[in-house]
């Protein structure tokens, strides 16, 4: 393991921040809350907490120093085939070239040729992290914000979860996006 996170270091330490896109899902749901919260001395904090989840909602984004590209929402579960279609039909028309697409190693983010061929189309490629290596892409730590921010809203039907999600991707700024990148050392030439 060790050696392959090498191995992607070495591949990928020419190419430019600008040109790399972090791709990953995260998944969220009716009962999200907060685990904490604050009284007054001597008193006990209480909030309330649905007793049923509801259905799992996967988002899927994709990331640069640029900004969020094509956030999707869906109420389906998230495989390969939609994976793929929202590859072709979200991120490659909103990619440049020279652009790097960088997705982890799960099964169902594996490159089939029609993404391939899409990437090629406008002049991009895509990549794979290293096995176990979440700490190397910062649209991690851009899950945390977004998720944090929905468990201070609470949502509790699926319009105000859409409206909620919309809002938290509006409250991520490019100086956000920025610092993740430098501090997973994506930052050799940034200025």
């Amino acid at each position: 393991m060790r050696q392959a996170r090498v191995e992607y270091w070495q591949q990928i330490r020419d190419i430019a921040p600008e040109n790399l896109v972090f791709i990953d899902e995260a998944g969220v749901n009716l009962a999200m809350i907060r685990l904490y919260a604050r009284a007054l001395k001597g008193q006990r904090a209480i909030g309330e907490r649905p007793a049923k989840r509801g259905q799992n909602v996967p988002l899927v984004n994709a990331l640069s120093l640029r900004g969020p590209i094509a956030p999707l929402t869906i109420l389906a579960a998230m495989d390969g085939l939609t994976f793929e279609a929202y590859i072709i039909r979200r991120v490659a028309p909103n990619l440049w070239p020279g652009a790097v697409l960088i997705v982890d190693n799960s099964s169902s983010h594996k490159a089939t040729e029609e993404v391939t061929v899409a990437l090629e189309a406008v002049g991009a490629e895509i990549r794979f992290l290293p096995p176990y290596s979440p700490d190397f892409s910062p649209i991690e730590p851009f899950w945390s914000k977004v998720k944090n921010i929905l468990k201070s809203v609470g949502a509790r039907t699926y319009q105000a979860l859409e409206e909620a999600i919309e809002s938290a991707y509006s409250q991520v700024t490019l100086e956000d996006i920025r610092n993740w990148f430098t501090n997973d050392c994506y930052c050799t030439s940034l200025k």
